[in-house]
């Protein structure tokens, strides 16, 4: 049987080149929100140590800023808020940990706030994070 005239049109390659600009545009949205996501956490400055410790894993994480701004979870949140919070997870895990990043600037007593408040939601284990020299 001879080949008609119809077999000479089919296409035996697969036309990669839609699969490759979908995973360009893909790639370039997700670098795009990777940096948005990485602006939401709060900057701070640690304090730095001679001796480095192991941070306990997983941990909870509580940021405090230069001015006073506290974040839980990457979230703005109040005394009270992360207060609340705190008892909850702990009522999850009596074992639950917390890192507090506090930075070098701010002051000894809204440090001493948040730790308040961290210990009054039931947390038992709490660690200041730092930076080694």
């Amino acid at each position: 049987m001879l080949p008609s005239s119809t077999d000479n049109d089919l296409v035996t390659g697969i036309n990669v080149t839609p699969m490759v600009d979908i995973t360009l545009v893909l790639l370039i949205i997700f670098m795009v929100t990777a940096t948005f996501v990485s602006e939401l956490a709060l900057q701070v400055n640690l304090p730095k140590v001679v001796k480095e410790e192991k941070a306990p894993h997983p941990a909870l994480v509580v940021t405090l800023g230069e001015h006073g701004e506290l974040k839980y979870n990457h979230e703005d949140v109040d005394l009270a808020h992360l207060t609340r919070e705190m008892a909850e997870e702990s009522g999850n895990n009596p074992e639950v940990k917390v890192i507090v990043k506090a930075d070098k600037d701010v002051s000894y007593g809204k440090l001493a706030e948040v730790l308040d408040a961290v210990k009054m939601g039931g947390v038992q284990k709490v660690a200041l994070a730092m930076d080694r020299k």
